[in-house]
């Protein structure tokens, strides 16, 4: 079904490459809503060494590489007229840059999401410059006067996967940030007491990357190079392992409140979560049936959790968390 809207729509996109779901995004609004899309990447580039400028707060090393890379877009965008400029989670995008976007599209509403806190990224100069900004984090939703927009599930995961025939009884697919690899070494070691089988991939984006935390970041106990791999999954791995567990796991950085996608993604397979973020319990698909909250310092695993089957929900709540209905909030709201 065409969104009325956004048929016909011109859209310029900006925001960092993201395991894909950019591509997701792009391909809903183009081939479901009938929207036209312009994609560009918030990074100049995905290198290992822009990536650590950028996540250590020295863009200031990257400014001629940062200013050469809008100035191209600047460029492009310059004789289009477009309805929407819509920003998720800039890293790079500077006021600066956006007052140029600005005028050179003086028609189009300035639409900014933001999937990452403010503990993490630090936007507060951009807002004033979006005629609405939305974030997956209530907190933040609430103590800067945000709309509030939890995250998606692409269309992939939606239906729900049979738990019949599951080789694991837990899986984690994840990032190493914060202190995620130090708990899930807790877990395993929790689930070979109680004799539960555990998939898990750790995922770093380099070799490099791997020695920098294990070298500098001591306290979260960066385990053997073996421990983790420096080639992330596909889509479809993950949703292929995840249909094959009766359990997802949820490590949330501890610097948010917002859920993750790995949360909504289990979500759509119709699978059981446990999770160390206790604000799950203000969503409306939280039951304790299906959900189970284990404290980040000291998890513990109860092995009934396991024992019992999911509990489907309503089909408006799988329905509300897609990635269609997301788009449409999105474009739509006030």
């Amino acid at each position: 079904m065409i969104h009325p809207k956004l048929s016909g729509k011109r859209i310029l996109y900006i925001s960092p490459r993201f395991f894909g779901y950019e591509d997701e995004i792009e391909h809903v609004l183009t081939n479901d809503f009938g929207a036209y899309v312009d994609f560009y990447d918030d990074r100049p580039s995905n290198d290992f060494w822009t990536k650590v400028f950028i996540r250590l707060k020295l863009k200031s090393l990257l400014k001629r590489k940062i200013d050469s890379y809008y100035k191209s877009i600047f460029d492009a965008i310059k004789e289009k007229i477009y309805d929407y400029v819509f920003v998720i989670s800039p890293e790079t995008l500077s006021q600066k840059e956006l007052i140029v976007i600005r005028n050179l599209q003086p028609h189009a509403q300035f639409i900014l999401y933001m999937w990452d806190s403010f503990k993490n990224k630090n936007s507060f100069e951009l807002l004033p410059l979006f005629h609405k900004v939305l974030s997956f984090d209530s907190q933040d939703a609430q103590k800067y006067n945000l709309i509030f927009h939890p995250l998606f599930y692409s269309g992939m995961y939606s239906g729900g996967h049979p738990s019949s025939h599951t080789p694991y009884d837990l899986c984690s697919i994840a990032t190493a940030h914060s202190d995620r690899y130090v708990l899930v070494q807790k877990i395993k070691h929790e689930l070979n007491s109680i004799n539960l089988r555990l998939f898990s991939f750790m995922y770093l984006p380099s070799q490099m990357m791997y020695w920098v935390r294990k070298l500098f970041l001591k306290k979260y106990h960066y385990g053997n190079m073996s421990d983790f791999s420096f080639t992330p999954m596909s889509s479809q791995e993950i949703v292929s392992i995840m249909a094959q567990a009766q359990v997802i796991l949820d490590i949330n950085h501890p610097a948010q409140y917002g859920l993750t996608m790995r949360t909504f993604e289990a979500l759509g397979l119709q699978k059981k979560i446990i999770t160390t973020n206790k604000n799950i319990k203000d969503y409306d698909f939280y039951t304790e049936e299906n959900i189970l909250i284990i404290d980040r310092d000291s998890p513990k695993i109860n092995v009934e959790f396991f024992k019992t089957p999911y509990v489907p929900l309503p089909q408006k709540v799988y329905e509300k968390y897609s990635l269609k209905n997301w788009i449409q909030f999105v474009f739509a709201c006030k």
